[in-house]
C-alpha cells in the first residue's frame, strides 16, 4: 500500500504537474474558495485570529501559507512524504504531518476550519476521508474537487487527464453521498471555474459558478 502510494504520488508525480510553479494559482484558488464559503456559511472565513486550521492534502503547503497569512494556527496533513518535506523546507516554523485522511486523522484537537482541495478524486474512500474531517472539525469543512460530467470529456481534449483520478463524481452525486453519511448537517455544493490569466507579471484570478464547470465546490458546516 505505502510503496503504491509513494509511486503514484513521490517526486515524479509533483514534477509531472509543475506543481512548484503553482503557488500563486492554489493560493488563489483556496482565497476565492474562502470567500465563496464566506457567504454561503456566514462566517467570515477570511479572518483567521485566534482561529486553527487544518490542510488536507497540503502538498508543498502553499494552502497552509495562505492561512497563516490569515491569522490561523495551521496544521498541514498529506500522505506524500515528499510533498511533505517540501513543505518543511518551506515553511520550517509549521507543523506539518504524513498521514492517509482515509485512515485517520492523529489529533485530539478540533479545527475551525478544515479545506480538502483537489484530493478526494485520488480517494479509493473520499467517504471514510470525509468523516475522518468530520470528526475532527468543530466549524466548517471547504473541498473542491474535479466535477465528473467535465471531467473526462475536456481533459483528454486538453490532454491534462491526471490517471490518480480514481473517484471522480457529479455534484449531486456528492450530495447524495454527504447526505448519507452526515444527515441534517448545512451541505452547499455547486460548479464552478477558475478563469485565470497573467499580465506583467501579475496573476488575474476569479472563480465563477457554472453549472457545467470543470470543478465542484463542497461546503459542510456543523
Amino acid at each position: 500500500m505505502e510503496t503504491e502510494t509513494l509511486r503514484k504520488f513521490g517526486e515524479e508525480y509533483f514534477a509531472y504537474l509543475k506543481y512548484s510553479k503553482r503557488e500563486k494559482a492554489i493560493k488563489s484558488h483556496l482565497l476565492e474558495l474562502l470567500k465563496w464559503g464566506s457567504k454561503n456559511s456566514g462566517l467570515n472565513l477570511l479572518d483567521g485570529s485566534g482561529k486553527s486550521a487544518l490542510d488536507v492534502g497540503c502538498a508543498f503547503g502553499y494552502g497552509v501559507s495562505l492561512l497563516e497569512s490569515l491569522g490561523y494556527e495551521t496544521i498541514g496533513v498529506d500522505v506524500s512524504r515528499f510533498g511533505v518535506r517540501q513543505a518543511k523546507k518551506m515553511m520550517t516554523a509549521n507543523e506539518f504531518v504524513v498521514c492517509d485522511v482515509q485512515r485517520n486523522l492523529p489529533f485530539k484537537k478540533k479545527f475551525d476550519l478544515v479545506i480538502c482541495l483537489e484530493v478526494l478524486e485520488h480517494l479509493q474512500d473520499p467517504l471514510k476521508a470525509l468523516q475522518n474531517m468530520y470528526d475532527v472539525c468543530e466549524g466548517i469543512i471547504l473541498c473542491t474537487t474535479p466535477n465528473k460530467t467535465a471531467e473526462r470529456v475536456v481533459k483528454k481534449i486538453l490532454k491534462d487527464f491526471d490517471k490518480t483520478h480514481v473517484n471522480v463524481k457529479t455534484p449531486r452525486e456528492w450530495e447524495k453521498c454527504i447526505n448519507g453519511i452526515l444527515r441534517n448537517r448545512l451541505i452547499k455544493i455547486e460548479c464552478f471555474v477558475d478563469f485565470t490569466f497573467s499580465l506583467a507579471d501579475r496573476l488575474f484570478f476569479k472563480s465563477f459558478r457554472l453549472p457545467f464547470g470543470m470543478d465542484t465546490r463542497i461546503l459542510i458546516k456543523k
